[in-house]
Protein backbone atom coordinates (compact mmCIF):
# COMPACT_ATOMS: atom_id res chain seq x y z
CA UNK A 1 0.00 0.00 0.00
CA UNK A 2 1.28 3.73 -0.83
CA UNK A 3 1.88 5.96 1.70
CA UNK A 4 1.82 9.33 1.94
CA UNK A 5 5.65 9.62 2.27
CA UNK A 6 5.80 7.12 -0.69
CA UNK A 7 3.96 9.04 -2.49
CA UNK A 8 6.06 12.20 -1.37
CA UNK A 9 9.19 10.62 -2.46
CA UNK A 10 8.07 9.60 -5.82
CA UNK A 11 6.72 13.40 -6.56
CA UNK A 12 9.90 14.69 -5.49
CA UNK A 13 12.15 12.38 -8.02
CA UNK A 14 9.57 13.15 -10.42
CA UNK A 15 10.53 16.67 -10.17
CA UNK A 16 14.12 15.89 -9.60
CA UNK A 17 14.05 13.87 -13.12
CA UNK A 18 12.41 17.09 -14.65
CA UNK A 19 14.95 19.26 -13.36
CA UNK A 20 17.62 17.35 -14.51
CA UNK A 21 16.69 16.34 -17.97
CA UNK A 22 15.82 20.21 -18.18
CA UNK A 23 19.14 21.51 -17.27
CA UNK A 24 21.20 19.04 -19.46
CA UNK A 25 19.07 19.83 -22.69
CA UNK A 26 19.25 23.63 -21.91
CA UNK A 27 23.39 23.09 -21.41
CA UNK A 28 23.04 21.35 -24.64
CA UNK A 29 21.58 24.22 -26.22
CA UNK A 30 25.00 26.25 -24.86
CA UNK A 31 22.94 27.57 -21.71
CA UNK A 32 26.18 26.82 -19.66
CA UNK A 33 28.56 25.79 -21.93
CA UNK A 34 31.03 28.60 -20.66
CA UNK A 35 29.89 28.39 -17.49
CA UNK A 36 30.76 24.92 -15.75
CA UNK A 37 30.78 25.91 -12.26
CA UNK A 38 27.59 26.89 -12.03
CA UNK A 39 26.09 24.14 -13.86
CA UNK A 40 28.10 21.69 -11.66
CA UNK A 41 26.66 23.88 -8.59
CA UNK A 42 22.96 23.23 -10.18
CA UNK A 43 23.69 19.40 -10.20
CA UNK A 44 25.07 18.93 -6.78
CA UNK A 45 22.06 20.35 -5.56
CA UNK A 46 20.12 17.69 -7.11
CA UNK A 47 22.70 15.23 -6.77
CA UNK A 48 22.00 16.35 -2.82
CA UNK A 49 18.51 15.92 -3.18
CA UNK A 50 18.77 12.43 -4.17
CA UNK A 51 21.13 10.97 -1.46
CA UNK A 52 18.46 13.30 0.69
CA UNK A 53 15.56 10.65 -0.54
CA UNK A 54 17.52 7.80 -0.23
CA UNK A 55 18.51 8.28 3.73
CA UNK A 56 16.66 5.94 5.88
CA UNK A 57 14.49 7.56 7.00
CA UNK A 58 13.93 9.45 3.62
CA UNK A 59 14.95 13.54 4.84
CA UNK A 60 12.21 14.76 2.06
CA UNK A 61 12.47 18.40 3.65
CA UNK A 62 16.27 18.40 2.80
CA UNK A 63 14.73 17.25 -0.87
CA UNK A 64 12.85 19.45 -1.47
CA UNK A 65 15.03 22.76 -0.29
CA UNK A 66 18.27 21.40 -2.56
CA UNK A 67 15.42 20.96 -5.39
CA UNK A 68 14.52 24.77 -5.09
CA UNK A 69 17.70 26.15 -4.53
CA UNK A 70 18.72 24.20 -7.90
CA UNK A 71 15.29 25.12 -9.74
CA UNK A 72 16.43 29.03 -8.35
CA UNK A 73 19.85 28.45 -9.75
CA UNK A 74 18.78 27.13 -13.09
CA UNK A 75 15.64 29.91 -13.54
CA UNK A 76 18.64 32.74 -13.00
CA UNK A 77 20.71 31.31 -15.08
CA UNK A 78 18.01 31.56 -18.22
CA UNK A 79 17.00 34.81 -17.65
CA UNK A 80 20.27 35.85 -17.44
CA UNK A 81 20.80 35.00 -21.21
CA UNK A 82 20.27 36.67 -23.96
CA UNK A 83 16.46 37.73 -25.58
CA UNK A 84 17.41 35.98 -28.66
CA UNK A 85 18.38 32.79 -26.70
CA UNK A 86 15.05 32.53 -24.79
CA UNK A 87 13.38 33.48 -27.65
CA UNK A 88 15.20 30.49 -29.64
CA UNK A 89 15.00 27.69 -26.81
CA UNK A 90 12.56 28.92 -24.13
CA UNK A 91 9.36 30.37 -25.91
CA UNK A 92 10.19 28.27 -29.66
CA UNK A 93 9.49 31.67 -31.55
CA UNK A 94 11.19 30.68 -35.01
CA UNK A 95 9.11 27.15 -34.94
CA UNK A 96 6.09 29.17 -34.16
CA UNK A 97 6.76 31.64 -36.91
CA UNK A 98 7.75 29.02 -39.52
CA UNK A 99 4.31 26.92 -38.83
CA UNK A 100 1.98 29.80 -38.58
CA UNK A 101 3.80 31.52 -41.89
CA UNK A 102 3.25 27.67 -43.77
CA UNK A 103 -0.10 27.63 -42.24
CA UNK A 104 -1.15 31.68 -43.63
CA UNK A 105 -0.07 30.46 -47.00
CA UNK A 106 -1.59 27.30 -47.54
CA UNK A 107 -4.74 29.34 -46.14
CA UNK A 108 -4.16 32.08 -49.02
CA UNK A 109 -3.48 30.13 -51.88
CA UNK A 110 -4.72 26.15 -51.31
CA UNK A 111 -7.98 27.25 -53.19
CA UNK A 112 -6.03 28.49 -56.08
CA UNK A 113 -5.00 24.63 -56.48
CA UNK A 114 -7.47 24.22 -59.38
CA UNK A 115 -6.39 20.34 -60.63
CA UNK A 116 -8.24 17.70 -59.29
CA UNK A 117 -5.22 15.30 -58.56
CA UNK A 118 -1.29 15.00 -58.12
CA UNK A 119 0.44 11.92 -59.50
CA UNK A 120 -3.29 10.46 -59.72
CA UNK A 121 -3.69 11.27 -55.93
CA UNK A 122 -6.48 14.05 -55.21
CA UNK A 123 -5.00 16.80 -54.25
CA UNK A 124 -6.88 17.29 -50.62
CA UNK A 125 -4.77 13.94 -49.32
CA UNK A 126 -1.69 16.27 -49.63
CA UNK A 127 -3.39 19.18 -47.71
CA UNK A 128 -5.13 17.27 -44.93
CA UNK A 129 -1.50 15.67 -44.24
CA UNK A 130 0.03 19.21 -44.14
CA UNK A 131 -2.75 20.28 -42.10
CA UNK A 132 -2.39 17.38 -39.30
CA UNK A 133 1.08 18.12 -39.33
CA UNK A 134 1.21 21.43 -38.48
CA UNK A 135 -1.33 20.61 -35.55
CA UNK A 136 1.05 17.96 -34.62
CA UNK A 137 4.09 20.10 -34.71
CA UNK A 138 1.77 23.46 -32.91
CA UNK A 139 1.01 20.57 -30.00
CA UNK A 140 4.71 18.88 -29.99
CA UNK A 141 6.24 22.58 -29.00
CA UNK A 142 3.83 23.26 -27.06
CA UNK A 143 4.59 19.88 -24.88
CA UNK A 144 8.68 20.85 -25.43
CA UNK A 145 8.14 23.67 -24.00
CA UNK A 146 6.43 23.23 -21.06
CA UNK A 147 8.73 20.48 -20.68
CA UNK A 148 11.50 23.06 -21.14
CA UNK A 149 12.82 20.12 -23.82
CA UNK A 150 12.98 22.06 -26.60
CA UNK A 151 16.20 21.11 -27.93
CA UNK A 152 18.14 22.58 -30.97
CA UNK A 153 18.23 19.69 -33.12
CA UNK A 154 14.37 19.95 -33.15
CA UNK A 155 14.73 22.42 -35.38
CA UNK A 156 15.20 20.47 -38.36
CA UNK A 157 12.61 18.18 -37.75
CA UNK A 158 9.97 21.02 -37.46
CA UNK A 159 11.18 22.46 -40.83
CA UNK A 160 10.61 19.00 -43.05
CA UNK A 161 7.22 18.00 -40.58
CA UNK A 162 4.99 19.69 -43.08
CA UNK A 163 6.57 18.18 -45.92
CA UNK A 164 6.13 14.87 -44.56
CA UNK A 165 3.11 14.63 -43.45
CA UNK A 166 1.38 15.55 -46.70
CA UNK A 167 3.13 12.55 -48.35
CA UNK A 168 2.24 10.44 -45.48
CA UNK A 169 -1.47 11.97 -46.15
CA UNK A 170 -1.48 10.84 -50.03
CA UNK A 171 0.27 7.36 -48.97
CA UNK A 172 -2.23 6.87 -46.40
CA UNK A 173 -5.12 7.55 -49.09
CA UNK A 174 -3.33 5.04 -51.52
CA UNK A 175 -3.47 2.43 -48.90
CA UNK A 176 -7.07 3.25 -48.30
CA UNK A 177 -8.32 3.48 -51.45
CA UNK A 178 -6.00 -0.11 -52.66
CA UNK A 179 -7.32 -1.99 -49.53
CA UNK A 180 -11.33 -1.06 -50.44
CA UNK A 181 -10.55 -1.96 -54.42
CA UNK A 182 -8.96 -5.92 -52.83
CA UNK A 183 -11.91 -5.75 -50.46
CA UNK A 184 -15.35 -4.48 -52.69
CA UNK A 185 -13.85 -4.14 -55.86
CA UNK A 186 -15.16 -0.74 -55.85
CA UNK A 187 -13.35 1.29 -57.50
CA UNK A 188 -14.91 5.14 -56.88
CA UNK A 189 -14.52 6.08 -52.95
CA UNK A 190 -18.24 6.69 -52.20
CA UNK A 191 -17.36 9.18 -49.64
CA UNK A 192 -14.06 11.32 -49.01
CA UNK A 193 -14.51 11.88 -45.23
CA UNK A 194 -13.48 8.86 -43.75
CA UNK A 195 -10.13 8.90 -46.50
CA UNK A 196 -9.92 12.78 -45.06
CA UNK A 197 -9.88 11.87 -41.59
CA UNK A 198 -6.92 9.22 -42.27
CA UNK A 199 -4.66 11.66 -44.32
CA UNK A 200 -5.24 14.48 -41.41
CA UNK A 201 -4.78 11.93 -39.00
CA UNK A 202 -1.12 10.44 -40.85
CA UNK A 203 -0.37 14.05 -40.55
CA UNK A 204 -0.80 14.06 -37.22
CA UNK A 205 0.97 11.04 -36.07
CA UNK A 206 3.59 10.67 -38.54
CA UNK A 207 5.64 8.37 -36.67
CA UNK A 208 2.44 6.20 -36.75
CA UNK A 209 1.83 6.25 -40.08
CA UNK A 210 5.41 5.31 -40.84
CA UNK A 211 5.20 2.73 -38.46
CA UNK A 212 1.95 1.06 -40.29
CA UNK A 213 3.27 1.75 -43.37
CA UNK A 214 6.81 -0.33 -42.47
CA UNK A 215 4.32 -2.82 -41.18
CA UNK A 216 2.45 -2.84 -44.52
CA UNK A 217 5.63 -3.47 -46.50
CA UNK A 218 6.59 -6.33 -44.64
CA UNK A 219 3.46 -7.71 -45.00
CA UNK A 220 3.68 -7.53 -48.45
CA UNK A 221 7.51 -8.30 -49.14
CA UNK A 222 8.64 -10.56 -46.40
CA UNK A 223 11.13 -10.03 -43.72
CA UNK A 224 12.76 -7.84 -41.42
CA UNK A 225 14.82 -5.12 -43.52
CA UNK A 226 18.30 -5.79 -43.67
CA UNK A 227 20.99 -3.33 -42.49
Amino acid sequence: MTTEIDKDIQNCEEQLNFLRKAIEIANENGLLKNDSTKYNAILEKILNAYRDLKQTPPEIVNARDNFSKAYFMFNEAVNSTSKWWRFNYVYGGPIIIYLTAILIGWIIFSHKILVEKILFVPYWTFSWGFLGSILQGYWFLFDRIWKRALRKCFYVWYIILPLLGAILGALTYLVFHAGLMAATGEVEIQSDAFPMLLSALAGFSTNGAIEKLNDLVKKIFGGEEKK
